[in-house]
């Protein structure tokens, strides 16, 4: 019995016998002793990368060939090395990427750089103030100095080499480019002659942000340290002038800006009113607007009582052409340093302040209600642009979104309203000459107009004497013409004038054709039919 024991022990050792034991002769022999060499290759330190794969597919060949070969020593003795080689790799890969990621981040650098110094005498037009401080601030040179702190020697091509020469040359960039002269001591210099305060404080903030900029990459430039100090105090002076504008802290966050409210405000109580003031309407809200400036209106409107306004409806071409569009602003009420006005009013504010449109056939509201009842119920984004008739004032603009979901009958209501104030107001053109005879041959010469569908009943001569036209180059009389209204009521009802000009020949001798001939038309307008009879 032991005899057999031992036997079968010296059959296992045999079959898992190695290449470092050459009592192995089985079918994988040749793969076993290739591993083995592969191994003391890596013991030996003149492996290469290929021989750990070597080692595996010998492995791998061991098994398919001698499937009762037991590998498990073979595969103990490749692991360590696999695990090496592939922390080496990882290593490897994560420096190369680090590497990758330096050199990538001085490149960026370096092109944020170009940006903000130039080897010329300027960079971009108009790079100036907080434009130009924006761009230097991206640059974050208190990171850029920790790694350059690793970088070891610095080679002047790389791009480290580039930043540092632009560096140690950006002191000579501002003089060649004059940067203190024309965009710090020339603002400052002419801060002097602004009479709007919002005006003044906006062009000394670029000049801060101008020295502000500068002293980040140059923090020991001595000219632009003391331009910096001069600006603050002139800033400090500016600001308390513009103080005496404002009528709350409300008034200065929402300076130059359009806020918007279901009730009129009252100017210094907006924090008792903050329930009405939204951006968001709905259906059944009226909609006023307070805009807050830094300088009284009569300023800003230079004697002028219309304001105009652009007004789109989700993005669509401006009410009544955008031109034509104005908010009425008596002088009487520009003394202040604010503007109220309504886009979409209840009774009280038309009964108090609708007048002054009616008077002047101001029919922006109007067209305004027209155009939401034809949109529909539905939701709507409002853009309002005020255009100030001078400079001294930048033009103010705001939205706000109004949802007529719930109907938009009210608003149909209102617009047919102001439809109808605004034609009861409207009144015929005065007569400049009384010509019965050559009225009703005008008359009768505007029905048979070609392509005119209109059934004029009066003819109303506008001009007070005739105008002459000549000939531009030889002044040679050719005839003379005069303005002409007639009026009409359309088979819809609706009643309108519409302007024409007649003329007669010149027929020589100081005469002319006794016949008016059809010679242009102009502008058509709604009216009252009360007014066409």
């Amino acid at each position: 019995m032991k005899k057999c024991i031992i036997t079968f022990c010296c059959f296992f050792i045999l079959i898992n016998a190695t290449a470092q034991d050459p009592g192995y002769t089985g079918p994988a022999k040749v793969y076993v002793k290739s591993f083995w060499n592969q191994i003391e290759k890596l013991k030996a330190g003149t492996g290469t990368p290929s021989t750990i794969s070597n080692a595996e597919r010998a492995i791998k060949s061991v098994k398919e060939t001698d499937k009762a070969y037991n590998t498990t020593e073979m595969e103990a003795a490749v692991k360590p090395w696999k695990e090496k080689a592939e922390k080496e790799q990882g290593d490897k890969k994560n420096a190369d990427a680090k590497g990758d990621e330096e050199k990538l981040y001085y490149k960026k650098l370096w092109a944020k750089m170009v940006s903000v110094y130039s080897t010329g005498r300027d960079i971009e037009p108009g790079v100036t103030g907080k434009t130009y401080y924006d761009r230097v601030s991206e640059l974050n040179f208190a990171e850029y100095q920790e790694r350059k702190k690793t970088a070891g020697e610095i080679d002047p091509k790389s791009y480290i080499g580039l930043i540092e020469a632009m560096l140690a040359d950006y002191d000579n960039y501002l003089v060649r480019a004059d940067r203190l002269k024309w965009n710090v001591v020339k603002p400052m210099t002419d801060s002097r002659n602004v009479s709007d305060p919002q005006k003044k404080i906006s062009l000394l903030e670029n000049v801060k942000y101008e020295c502000e900029a500068i002293l980040i990459l140059s923090p020991n430039n001595a000219p632009f340290k003391q331009k910096l100090d001069e600006v603050n105090k002139l800033l400090g002076s500016a600001a308390g002038e513009a103080a005496k504008f404002f009528t709350s802290d409300f008034h200065k966050q929402h300076l130059n800006t359009i806020v918007w409210s279901t009730k009129p405000l009252v100017v210094g109580k907006e924090s008792e009113m903050t329930a009405s003031i939204k951006t968001d309407f709905k259906t059944g809200d009226y909609i006023y607007g307070t805009a807050y400036l830094g300088i009284n209106a009569k300023d800003a409107m230079n004697g002028n009582s219309d304001l105009r306004v652009r007004i789109r409806v989700d993005g669509a071409t401006a009410i009544w052409g955008g031109d034509l569009s104005y908010i009425e602003l008596p002088v009487a009420v520009q003394g202040k340093s604010y503007i109220q006005f309504a886009l979409l009013p209840d009774a009280q504010w038309l009964k108090d302040n609708y007048a002054p449109y009616l008077a002047e056939e101001n029919w922006t509201l109007s067209y305004l209600m027209d155009e939401l009842a034809r949109s529909g119920d539905i939701s709507h984004e409002i853009t309002c642009e005020l255009i100030f008739p001078t400079s001294k004032i930048k033009d103010v603009k705001s939205k706000f979104s109004l949802d007529l979901g719930s109907g938009s009958a009210a608003i149909k209501a209102l617009a047919t309203k102001l439809h109808n104030e605004l034609m009861a107001s409207r009144q015929l053109p005065k007569a400049g000459m009384s010509n019965p005879a050559l009225e009703n041959q005008m008359l009768a010469t505007m029905q048979k107009l070609p392509g005119w569908n209109e059934k004029f009943n009066k003819a109303i001569i506008t001009s007070s004497a005739w105008t002459i036209k000549k000939n531009e180059l030889t002044g040679v009389i050719l005839y003379r013409y005069i303005s002409v209204v007639g009026t009409c009521k359309n088979a819809d009802g609706t009643c309108f004038t519409q302007e024409f000009t007649f003329r007669q020949d010149y027929t020589g001798g100081g005469n002319y054709e006794g016949t008016a001939k059809y010679n242009s038309y102009g502008g058509k307008r709604e009216i009252g039919c009360d007014k066409v009879k």
